[in-house]
């Protein structure tokens, strides 16, 4: 007996357990820590779209970075000279390294070492070397002078390397309001299904006693069947309400993978708490003269695409520009090829670079080249390009600064609009429910037919659920106004 009584302790244990693992109990704090303190994957997208961003300026600005390079090649061959004065070399040896770098201001240098080793087989010649230090410089005269072009463009990958951290911190911001949305979305589903179980379990009382009536020859058939459809539609009412709750969810559980697997329920919250800080923040943001872009970012984000646009405009203009490059190279060069006493030529590395340094081995190259564009078609590309890029830019500025601008105008006056629709709507209901009550008495003493009873119990039912209804619309307009203004001051605002 105390064996099965220990087997039945540990298995309850193991249950209490489970469930405890199973099951938690949330509200608007608990699911932004959660957020915080665990992977979700919209948040891990957001933040890739902001590396991503970074990883493009790197490419970009590494393009400029110091290069070393080295490269190695062979040459060895069986044919025959056609004139014996001309010795066909082999094997030919060559080793090249150096270290390049482009600058923005429209200039490539490259300074390099090459050795060239050769010989031949019967005609005298071995491992003669031939040593060259060389600088070559190339220059952009026109289209990039000065780095006109490249420095546009690099500034351009910057500022949306700017842009994509600041658009990454909107989102995630834009994330917990979403995230608030769906809790208080959850909230009001909680609030109606209460007034619908209430109203439900009236409807399942009010049945029970038409049929007692009915049994008693009191009520009729008609009477019983009224009653009985009222409690089919107000439980479907709250299987709907069941429904829309599990939709709620998936939306959580979707948006945090922490919660895929447990049992959610509401802890404590206070819709009228939370109304009156709703509107001690509309009352603040009232008083707020002209657009806060002290609490938003996205004027930042405005900036930032004029300056982009404005850079962009000079890239496209230069496409179908005429281009002017200069190439220079300076060198040095040294060569061993010494005469042996049996008349062959010998040299080493080491007579090579002596060559160079005793004897003047210094040469010049310099060269022009131009590139015209010619045809109407570049001429269209750039008119294409040109527009493309204006009106895209404007069209994302226009929607962000008319977005700040109307966003701000609107939310004082949509919230007081719907705060007296709620007062109106409570009106509504106070005034119902004082008539149900005559009408109950009404009904008590046969003096009116069921189904006007019922017409006013739905009446009342659809105020209370539309009175909810509002509330929610009320959190969710401040809501989308933080969206916008992040930064707002107020309690209501989880910053």
């Amino acid at each position: 007996m105390k064996l099965k009584h220990i087997s039945m302790l540990t298995l309850l244990t193991l249950s209490i357990n489970v469930q405890a693992e199973t099951s938690i109990t949330i509200d608007e704090n608990s699911l932004l820590e959660i957020s915080k303190n665990s992977s979700v994957p919209q948040l891990e997208q957001i933040r890739a779209a902001m590396l991503e961003a970074k990883s493009k300026s790197g490419e970009a600005n590494d393009a400029l970075g110091v290069e070393a390079y080295g490269a190695y090649n062979r040459v060895r061959t069986k044919e025959k000279a056609i004139i014996a004065q001309i010795p066909i070399f082999s094997p030919i040896t060559q080793y090249q390294v150096g270290i390049r770098k482009s600058f923005k201001y429209g200039l490539q240098a490259n300074i390099y070492t090459t050795v060239d080793n050769r010989g031949t087989e019967n005609n005298g010649y071995e491992n003669i070397y031939t040593t060259t230090h060389a600088l070559e410089l190339n220059l952009d005269l026109w289209k990039d002078a000065f780095g006109r072009v490249t420095r546009r463009k690099l500034d351009n990958v910057e500022l949306v390397t700017k842009q994509s951290k600041i658009q990454a911190d909107i989102n995630e911001k834009v994330f917990r309001v979403t995230l608030r949305r769906i809790y208080w979305s959850l909230v009001a589903n909680q609030e109606k299904t209460n007034i619908s179980k209430n109203l439900y379990k009236t409807a399942l009382k009010q049945a029970k006693d038409a049929r007692r009536r009915k049994a008693n020859s009191i009520a009729d058939a008609s009477e019983v069947a009224r009653y009985e459809s009222q409690v089919a539609a107000r439980n479907g009412s709250f299987l709907l309400l069941g429904f829309e709750r599990e939709n709620i969810l998936k939306q959580l559980r979707t948006m945090l993978p922490d919660l895929s697997t447990k049992e959610i329920t509401l802890g404590k919250y206070s819709l009228n708490e939370t109304l009156f800080e709703v509107l001690a923040c509309t009352a603040l943001i009232d008083k707020t003269k002209g657009v806060p872009y002290k609490y938003t970012q996205f004027d930042e984000l405005t900036n930032m695409l004029k300056n982009v646009q404005i850079n962009q405009e000079k890239i496209d203009n230069s496409y179908d520009s005429i281009d002017l490059k200069l190439s220079a190279t300076f060198k040095k060069t040294g060569v061993s090829s010494n005469k042996n006493t049996d008349g062959t030529f010998s040299g080493s590395y080491s007579d090579s670079l002596d060559d160079m340094n005793n004897n003047n081995r210094e040469g010049t190259s310099a060269g022009l080249m131009l590139t015209i564009p010619l045809g109407k078609k570049f001429s269209d590309t750039t008119a294409v390009k040109t527009e493309y890029n204006k009106k895209r830019m404007k069209a994302n500025i226009a929607n962000v600064e008319t977005n700040l601008v109307a966003t701000h105008k609107q939310i004082s006056k949509t919230i007081r609009i719907l705060s007296d629709v709620i007062k109106a709507q409570k009106v509504n209901s106070k005034q119902l429910s004082i008539r149900l009550k005559e009408m109950n008495k009404k009904y008590s003493q046969a003096r009116i037919p069921v189904y006007a009873l019922v017409q006013d119990q739905d009446q009342l039912l659809s105020s209370d659920l539309s009175i909810v209804d509002t509330q929610l619309a009320i959190l969710n307009t401040l809501l989308d106004y933080f969206v916008v203004f992040s930064d707002t001051p107020c309690a209501f605002n989880k910053i």
